[in-house]
């Protein structure tokens, strides 16, 4: 395609030295070897004498002394000069000027698949009578743990807010999680950065430390995130939290630890994490401590006993091999897994990493619920999807194939404010959500961004409880594969939904599904009369093999 014509070209006039003085600049002329600008000699006054021979060098804006001018594409980059976007080139230039590969904050850009191209199918005659969202009630109610501790979570609504440390968020965004979490009865989480002390009561729904008066009904849990770094870990943050979470990976960088820049490590940041004021904080890849499955069993124990078995031990996975992921953190004892798909956000990350590496969340979440099935624990052990989720329809896709509940990162930084400008590890943000400077922090009041988090949860949950009667069911654990088609060949043969207008998993699928089942993995009988079957008493390892 020529690049002839693919780009227009501005000039700040009230910048523009020449537009000021005529003659006294005319840099852009002298450089540009196209012949796009001229000069009138008789006036000095630059102008634009061909836009269509612009080739899009930006040679002009470079040497420009006054910074005027503006080279912007006509049309798309992708359909005029991919791969060598302006973008792409900027990479590579500020790779050879700097040495050094590139960071950002929040998730992957760009087109990834989704639930964008999974459609919800309503009840009608040929199916379960749909049920009356305004005069009839629906369960959204998640247990987690009932089995294995005294004190299991109970969320009001099948929503947690993801694993985000202090020092990737305020202080302020921390305590706006936790009242979020306490004003609609779900989970919050401390992430791998210790423990903000406020969090411990604001979950619980009490305004102080005293614990005198509950402030916020009905009040919700905190999850303690035990992670690779062991940042401020001590019997006492473990015993903090109502569960405990084992993070082995994320979604933006899986296969890597955290990263914490020391430019976002002040004082108080340090007290909680206890690293040096300034000082990158690193997190490792792996636990050394854990080498084998054994190991991470005895890990689970270890914290089991530290906690009294009062808590359920959930476990966090980034976008790897999701059958085989899920499958060892069942057998080494996990309450909860949540999985963390290829879009899933970060406070900081190598660029290749968040843009290049890991599963997408749709793809990610079939191999996972039949791990479960397979072991025979799937609604017992709970799986809690993660990574891009963005409002009710996505949890309700999401929870339709296999999961138990789903979790908002980004999703809740956007609702407290954020603009996604995908600069979180800088420290600046704007909103004075995952910035430590103090006068960036005082933008953000976590009274006020903790309500609007709650108004978002409200609205999920109306969401996902309309798609749930529509559908024609009473509780979200009566979803299945069976409410949901995919609209393109993509998505079927990446979720195994049944394909719209085919009626039918695409034969890959069919040829995978275990014998005398069908879609969710139900029987036809089982179907029909609405049974599940007895849930397993014990875990068992799968009599067969499955999807991997």
């Amino acid at each position: 395609m020529a690049v002839i014509g693919a780009f227009c070209i501005s000039v700040n006039q009230e910048a523009c030295l020449n537009a000021q003085m005529p003659g006294k600049c005319a840099t852009c002329a002298e450089v540009c070897p196209h012949g796009v600008y001229a000069l009138d000699l008789a006036s000095g006054a630059m102008h634009i004498q061909n836009y269509n021979a612009c080739v899009g060098c930006r040679i002009c804006a470079e040497f420009c002394p006054a910074d005027a001018i503006r080279i912007n594409p006509a049309e798309s980059e992708y359909l005029s000069r991919y791969p060598w976007t302006l973008a792409a080139v900027e990479e590579v230039h500020a790779k050879a000027q700097t040495g050094e590969y590139l960071l950002r904050g929040f998730g992957t850009q760009g087109p990834t698949p989704n639930f964008d191209t999974i459609t919800v199918v309503p009840s009608q005659i040929a199916s379960a009578a749909p049920r009356d969202k305004y005069r009839e009630e629906c369960d959204l109610e998640v247990i987690i743990g009932a089995d294995t501790c005294s004190q299991p979570l109970r969320l009001k609504l099948p929503f947690v807010w993801a694993a985000m440390s202090f020092g990737a968020l305020s202080q302020e965004a921390k305590q706006a999680l936790a009242i979020g979490a306490a004003l609609t009865g779900i989970a919050t989480n401390t992430g791998e950065g210790g423990l903000v002390p406020a969090e411990a009561w604001l979950a619980r729904g009490y305004a102080d430390e005293a614990r005198a008066h509950k402030q916020w009904d009905p009040g919700g849990y905190l999850v303690i995130q035990w992670s690779t770094g062991r940042w401020g870990v001590s019997a006492d943050y473990v015993n903090a939290g109502d569960a405990v979470e084992v993070k082995i990976g994320q979604g933006a960088k899986p296969g890597m630890g955290g990263h914490l820049l020391g430019s976002k490590v002040t004082e108080a940041v340090s007290r909680v994490r206890g690293v040096p004021v300034g000082s990158d904080a690193l997190s490792p890849c792996r636990y050394y401590d854990v080498q084998t499955p054994e190991d991470m069993r005895r890990m689970v124990a270890f914290l089991r006993d530290v906690t009294d078995y009062r808590v359920p031990i959930l476990f966090k996975l980034g976008p790897s091999r999701p059958y085989a992921d899920v499958a060892a953190c069942i057998e080494a004892g996990a309450d909860a897994i949540s999985i963390d798909g290829l879009v899933g956000g970060t406070g900081c990350s190598p660029d290749i990493v968040t843009q290049g590496v890991g599963i997408p969340t749709i793809a990610c979440l079939p191999p996972a619920v039949q791990a479960l099935k397979d072991y025979g624990v799937h609604r017992q052990v709970k799986l809690i999807a993660l990574g891009g989720l963005r409002n009710g329809l996505d949890a309700f896709k999401a929870l339709a194939m296999g999961a138990d509940a789903v979790g908002f990162g980004s999703a809740a930084e956007i609702a407290m404010g954020c603009r996604a400008c995908y600069a979180c590890h800088k420290g600046n943000c704007p909103y004075g959500i995952t910035s430590q400077k103090p006068e960036l922090r005082a933008r953000l009041d976590p009274l006020a961004a903790g309500q609007k988090l709650a108004n978002f949860i409200h609205a999920c949950a109306e969401e996902v409880k309309i798609l749930t009667m529509l559908s024609g069911h009473r509780a979200i654990a009566d979803l299945s594969t069976e409410d949901l088609r995919a609209l393109d060949m993509n998505t079927a043969a990446l979720t195994g939904l049944k394909l719209a207008g085919y009626e039918r998993p695409l034969p890959i699928w069919e040829a995978l599904a275990p014998v005398g089942r069908q879609g969710n993995g139900h029987t036809a009988s089982e179907r029909r009369s609405g049974s599940r079957g007895a849930r397993p008493k014990t875990r068992r390892k799968p009599p067969l093999p499955s999807l991997n």
